[in-house]
């Protein structure tokens, strides 16, 4: 089974990154600053939002008994019916 991992963009990669600031941080910083950084997490949540909606692809590789094999077929093609 391969995973084709969704393209993160600069501002998904700072949304993270000042997230994780202020989940880890918030609660020792100063009003204004925890404001500021609480702002510009807010800014960027829409370009999160927009990159989780995007569907992960996982594909697998499917081998019949016969020996036939078919490749990077979708992931329910796994799936026992």
């Amino acid at each position: 089974m391969d995973e084709y991992h969704r393209q993160q963009s600069h501002e998904v990669g700072e949304y993270l990154r000042l997230k994780s600031l202020l989940d880890d941080f918030g609660h020792q910083m100063l009003p204004e600053s925890k404001r500021q950084l609480q702002e510009q997490v807010r800014a960027l949540e829409e370009h999160w939002a927009a990159y989780q909606r995007r569907t992960l692809r996982v594909t697998v590789r499917v081998r019949l008994d016969h020996g036939f094999v078919l490749d990077e077929a979708p992931e329910e093609a796994s799936a026992s019916a």
